[in-house]
């Protein structure tokens, strides 16, 4: 993995530390996502938010209420946290400026799930959650 900002731990299976699976920290992440996130803190001068979830097995994924079809268990997908300095219309506003296949927006839950399912070529699926 080959990012400015973000070290492959940040992208691997949290499940073992939650309980949910035995996968030793799994990890695969599509090259194309770490560079829009790359594209993304540069474009936010250097403010990098938290990944509070890249990839996940597919067991772990089963565990949080993820769907059969995850994008997360392809690699494709990361739910970033609101950095505290901004709210999250703006954070919002910064990424719908890159071409991400995929924004769910969780308001409620304070992030933002951006993926790369059809690596950057699809139509944008957007949604609220």
């Amino acid at each position: 993995m080959n990012s400015r900002y973000f070290d492959e731990s940040d992208f691997c299976c949290k499940g073992e530390d939650q309980g949910t699976c035995d996968c030793g920290h799994d990890c695969y992440i599509n090259p194309r996502l770490v560079e829009l996130l790359d594209l993304l803190v540069d474009n936010m001068c250097g403010v990098v938010p938290e990944i509070n979830s890249g990839y996940r097995c597919h067991e772990h994924n089963a565990a949080v209420g993820g769907v059969w079809n995850s994008q997360h268990t392809q690699g494709n997908a990361a739910d970033l946290a609101v950095p505290d300095c901004m709210d999250i219309d703006t954070f919002e506003w910064y990424i719908k400026q890159l071409p991400f296949d995929g924004i769910g927006y969780y308001e409620d839950d304070n992030f933002i799930h951006v993926d790369v399912r059809d690596d950057g070529t699809g139509l944008a699926y957007y949604w609220e959650g």
